[in-house]
Order: structure tokens, then C-alpha cells, then sequence
């Protein structure tokens, strides 16, 4: 008897694609040490009941692991309702205490972004799935979708994750087995956003080729075309736009890659701090964006970003500073906006007839920068430093210089420039 029930045991699991504590098979994730990959991951195993929280340092591994509990049937979630616990790649959006209810959800939660884009894009509904604890004894399989930890092991959670923290949920999860193609698709999607940001910049319709105009209408739930009519009258207004991307990183779902960052955004009067994911699939062999969120709010990401231009701004002004030395009259000027101001001076006809006039008479020997100190304009970014300068026929004077420098695709442009003695 016991040999027919082990018998119709193996038959029933084959049939029907179940492994331990009845679950059918799924999507099985394996976590690559990719440089993008972040400091914490929580992984949830629905085949083993475990929940492991990942640490990336040499090499990626578990610090902790945990027993847990998923829903109660099988299977990656699909529908509202199902009490299936859904598959792929989540975050964090913050944290939930004093529940209601103690014994199903103990004394803290940590609720989930599901459905993701990618989850709308495939129609799957539901709501309210969380990371929670337990009032009563942990049993395997014994939630509604959600995945559930005794309350000591969710509270040693709490020290060391926050909102943003990306948590994924697979049938089996591994690390570290070698897989070069997550690495390469890792630094290609790098390459991607920062290419993306770029066009952003450009403020041309390259920028709309990174998305895949269907699926992203599915997941925004609203037209494409509405979402680039928006970006295209924005393109118009603006007369420049800056970004800067940090913190950026990456893992892999099980049809799609997930990418997310800090942004900081400038443009006229207008600068923001933002936390942003990008949901990349592949559309006829290319990745393509089909989805994107907004992570949790972040602290002014100002002060980085001037600390990130100070490197650009010094670079273009020594660029400046040798044309300048050189008496190069046409790459003296080709650092300049065509409307630029110079003293009383406008536009670059004038500036050039001037300098040139100087220049024929006397030629520069010496110019010398102070620390430079920069802070936002709205033309871009206002450079103050102190001038050292002399020419050929013993002249020199000492002065404070102010520039303002609009970003421009490949650089910088003078916009205004003007200069008080000292």
C-alpha cells in the first residue's frame, strides 16, 4: 500500500508540476554578483518556504535566512483573489505598524508594489501583497498571497532594509552561478539608461526609440501618443535640460530587467530629486522600455550634483583658459553662445571684433583661476572664481570673473560673462 502511494505521489507531481510543499513549477531566478546588483536583496524561495536576505560583497550571499510562509495554492499570482503569491522582481514602499489584525499580520508589514508594470501589462490584478509577521504559528503555504515571517525575524528586517529595497519572489532562488549573459545584458541596459538620459537631454525624438510604444501604453494604462505629446511641449519650453543619474542599478525578472536610480533633473527655475525605475523587455530583439515607477522620496540631491559638475566646469575652463593664452580667436569664440553677453558687450561678433582688436595689440602671457565656486543659475550653472591675469606688454589686473554656463550637448557654452576689479 505504502509502495502504491508513493507511486501515485510521483505520478501526481509529474502530472501536475508540483515540487515541495505542493508548489508548481515557476520561475526560478538565479542572482548574478552583476556590478549594478544593489547591497540588499531580499529573496523569497516559495519552493523551500525561505526568505534569505542577500548581502553584495565579495562574493554575494546570504547573511541571514529565514523560514516563511507564501500563499496557500501554488503558482506565480495572476488574478485578484487567487491566493497565489506573485513571481518576479518587487520593492519595498515603506512600512505599515500597529495592524488591526495581530495574528495574521503581527506587528509590522512591509507592503509590495504588485502588480508592477510589467504585471499590467500581462493583465494581473490584486493588491495588498506585503512582507509581514505572524501573531499566530508559522505554517508553509498558509497566506493569502502575501509572504509572512515570525515577528522576531521580520523585526530583525526592519534594522536593515527601507523603502526601495528590492525583493525577489521566485519557485527557486540561487546566487552566484556563473552566467555571463546577465553580466553582458547588465552593462547593456547601463549603457541604455545613460543613453536615454542623454537624448533626454538632447531634447530630440531619439529619446522616444527607447520605448516600446504598445506595451508602454499598456502599462501606463493611457495612450503613448498623450505621453509624447506631453515630453514634446515640454521639449519646446525648455531651453535646456540637465540630468544626473546615481546610484544606479539593475536585476533581472523573469521576461524583463528591471533598472533603478536617482535622478536629479534641472531645467530653467525647475530642479528636482527623484527616485525612478525603468522596466526594459526585449521587442523584437531589442530592449526596449515598456514600464517605469517612482521609488520612494529622497533627500535634495543638489549639493552631489554640483560636487559631480565641479570636474565638468573645471575641464571646460581650462579648454577656455588655453584658448585664451593662444590667442586662438576661433576656439575663443566657439566656446561662446551666439547671444552671449561679455561685459556690455553682445552677441560673438562683438566679443570676437574686441578680443581681437586687444590680441593684435598685446597677446595674453598669463591667466591664472582661483577655487572655483559654483551654484545653479537659470541658464544653467554661475561659476565665480578670482582672475589672475597680464599681457605681453606688462599689463596685469587682479578681478573677480563670473561666468554663466548653459549645458550643452557636448559641454558647456558661455552665456554671460562678467568681471568686477579687486
Amino acid at each position: 500500500m505504502i509502495h502504491v502511494l508513493r507511486v501515485f505521489t510521483a505520478v501526481f507531481i509529474l502530472l501536475t508540476g508540483l515540487t515541495s510543499y505542493g508548489h508548481a513549477q515557476g520561475w526560478e531566478p538565479v542572482i548574478e554578483s552583476t556590478l549594478l546588483v544593489p547591497d540588499y536583496v531580499l529573496a523569497v524561495d516559495k519552493n523551500s518556504q525561505k526568505l534569505h536576505l542577500l548581502v553584495h560583497r565579495s562574493p554575494l550571499h546570504a547573511e541571514v535566512s529565514f523560514t516563511c510562509a507564501t500563499g496557500q495554492v501554488a503558482g506565480d499570482k495572476s488574478v485578484e483573489g487567487d491566493l497565489k503569491t506573485p513571481e518576479g522582481v518587487y520593492f519595498t514602499t515603506g512600512k505599515r505598524t500597529g495592524l488591526k489584525d495581530f495574528e495574521l499580520y503581527g506587528e509590522m508589514a512591509f507592503p509590495l508594489d504588485f502588480p508592477n508594470p510589467v504585471d499590467r501589462i500581462k493583465g494581473k490584478t490584486g493588491y495588498g501583497i506585503w512582507i509581514h509577521g505572524r501573531g499566530k504559528k508559522l505554517i508553509p503555504m498558509d497566506t493569502k498571497g502575501c509572504v509572512a515571517l515570525v515577528n522576531s525575524d521580520i523585526e530583525f528586517l526592519d534594522d536593515k532594509i527601507d523603502p526601495g529595497t528590492p525583493v525577489i519572489i521566485g519557485e527557486k532562488v540561487g546566487w552566484n552561478n556563473s552566467d555571463d549573459a546577465q553580466s553582458r545584458e547588465s552593462a547593456e541596459l547601463e549603457k541604455l539608461v545613460r543613453k536615454w538620459a542623454a537624448d533626454w537631454e538632447s531634447r530630440d525624438n531619439s529619446f522616444f526609440d527607447a520605448y516600446s510604444p504598445e506595451l508602454f501604453a499598456k502599462s501606463e494604462r493611457r495612450s503613448f501618443k498623450a505621453f509624447e505629446n506631453r515630453k514634446k511641449r515640454i521639449f519646446s519650453r525648455a531651453g535646456w535640460i540637465d540630468i544626473e543619474i546615481y546610484n544606479l542599478h539593475a536585476l533581472r525578472g523573469p521576461d524583463y530587467w528591471v533598472t533603478w536610480f536617482d535622478q536629479y533633473y534641472r531645467s530653467g527655475r525647475l530642479s528636482s530629486s527623484s527616485s525612478k525605475r525603468l522596466y526594459w523587455q526585449k521587442v523584437n530583439g531589442n530592449w526596449k522600455i515598456v514600464g517605469r515607477e517612482y521609488g520612494p522620496a529622497i533627500h535634495s540631491l543638489k549639493q552631489r550634483y554640483l560636487a559631480t559638475k565641479q570636474t565638468d566646469v573645471k575641464a571646460f575652463l581650462d579648454e577656455w583658459k588655453q584658448s585664451w593664452l593662444s590667442a586662438d580667436l576661433d576656439k575663443y569664440i566657439s566656446l561662446y553662445d551666439s547671444d552671449a553677453r561679455q561685459g556690455r558687450r553682445k552677441g560673438v561678433s562683438s566679443i570676437r571684433a574686441n578680443k581681437f582688436s586687444i590680441w593684435k595689440e598685446r597677446s595674453p602671457s598669463s591667466v591664472e583661476f582661483g577655487k572655483v565656486s559654483l551654484r545653479e543659475h537659470p541658464q544653467g550653472l554661475e561659476a565665480v572664481f578670482r582672475q589672475v591675469y597680464s599681457d605681453s606688454s606688462g599689463y596685469s589686473d587682479k578681478g573677480l570673473k563670473k561666468l554663466v554656463l548653459r549645458p550643452e550637448k557636448d559641454g558647456w557654452l558661455i552665456v554671460d560673462e562678467q568681471w568686477r576689479k579687486l
